[in-house]
Order: structure tokens, then sequence, then C-alpha cells
């Protein structure tokens, strides 16, 4: 899972995914997946409100940004597994964190509890800095959650949304920020991906921020 790996092995893993997806058939695969091919067999990806072109070169693929910006090993390990998932389905609008959607974790935290912490330690008191944050990369508030917090979704992929809840300090709780998930995601990508998916996430967001210090700018 993404938790045990160092980011050599991530870098390791990445690679093997382009190889992977240079023998699936991106042109006729795109099209389920809510995505569309060029006429050079080129396939155009919104993640995050930023544009990539996937495309195979010889025995491996490769993955750009349409900026001309850098791409890491794990948003190129999210979009192999999305343009190779034979996944069929429809979105439910039910969001529910990691744990409830594999099982995991039945009962108390789930282990992707860790990737994501980093987004309450850093805008827990920051509220307006997460709101800006979120509309550079694409996120639309929802208003309030049914469990009261400040809900904003992000249509990270066409059938892979993310919903992140947002709730403020008050008299009896402190400040804690949730990662949700369509209850179909299972369908489309295995569990570890969803792990890498919310370390993307959270990235993006501390680099919306001005928090990280490195990466591609928006």
């Amino acid at each position: 899972m993404a938790r045990t790996k160092s980011a050599d092995n991530w870098e390791q893993y990445s690679l093997k995914q382009m190889e992977a997806l240079a023998a699936a058939d991106l042109a006729a695969q795109a099209p389920a997946l809510g995505l569309t091919a060029d006429e050079q067999g080129r396939v155009k990806v919104t993640f995050l409100a930023r544009d990539y072109l996937v495309s195979r070169e010889g025995l491996t693929a490769d993955i750009v940004a349409v900026d001309g910006g850098p791409v890491t090993a794990n948003h190129k390990s999210v979009l192999a597994h999305y343009l190779m998932s034979r996944g069929r389905g429809q979105l439910t609008g039910e969001y529910l964190p990691i744990g409830r959607l594999t099982g995991i974790a039945a009962t108390g935290g789930s282990p992707s509890d860790n990737l994501i912490r980093p987004l309450t330690e850093k805008f827990g008191d920051k509220y307006e800095a997460f709101e800006e944050a979120a509309r550079k990369i694409g996120g639309v508030s929802q208003g309030r959650a049914p469990s009261g917090g400040r809900a904003w979704l992000f249509q990270a992929l066409p059938f892979l949304p993310v919903q992140v809840v947002f709730f403020e300090a008050d008299e009896e709780f402190e400040a804690e920020v949730k990662v949700l998930f369509d209850s179909s995601a299972p369908v489309f990508v295995a569990y570890e991906v969803l792990e890498l998916m919310e370390m993307v996430l959270v990235a993006e967001l501390l680099l919306a921020a001005g928090l990280l210090g490195c990466g591609h700018q928006h």
C-alpha cells in the first residue's frame, strides 16, 4: 500500500505502469472512461484541473502535462491505472472514506488517515486558505455536508470524483479534514490507487496554497 513504499519504490512502480500502459489500446479504452483520443491516438485527461496527454512511445507510454511542467510518479501511476481500468458503472453520489469502501478498517481509524493528516495540520485553522487552494485545483463548494462540515467536490477524473469535508474547530472538537470517494470507486481502481489519489490531492492542495516547495505550478 502507499504508506509502505519509499519514493524510489513509487518511481519504479510508476515505470512499470508506463510499460503496462503501452500495451493497452488507449483509443479504444478512453470512451468508456469518459475520455477521448485525438487523431494520433493520444488521450487527453484533465486531472485536478490540469491537462495531460497520454501516448504510447514504443515499448513504454508517456504522460506529459500540457502546460509543460513536471509530472510526478504518483500522478502518472493514478492516470495509468485509470486508463487501464476495466471498470464499468455509474457514480452513486454517495461519498465514503477509504475504510468504508474496502472494509479494511471496519472499526477505528483508517490506515489512510496518515496520508491526509497534513490537510488538517496545515489548513485546520485556515479555512480561507483551504478554500482558495481548493478553487485553484478545480474544487467546487457544495455548502454544508449532512455531517455538518463544509463539503468540496473535486472532479479528479471522470469516474473518480473526490469529496473533501472540512470541519472547523468549535468548543467541543478540533478542526478535521476528511477525504471521501464515490462508493463506486473500487469498481474502477484498486485500494492503493485511492491512497495514491489522496497523496496527489494533498500535494496539490498544499502546492496551491504555497505550502509545498516543489512540483509544478498551476
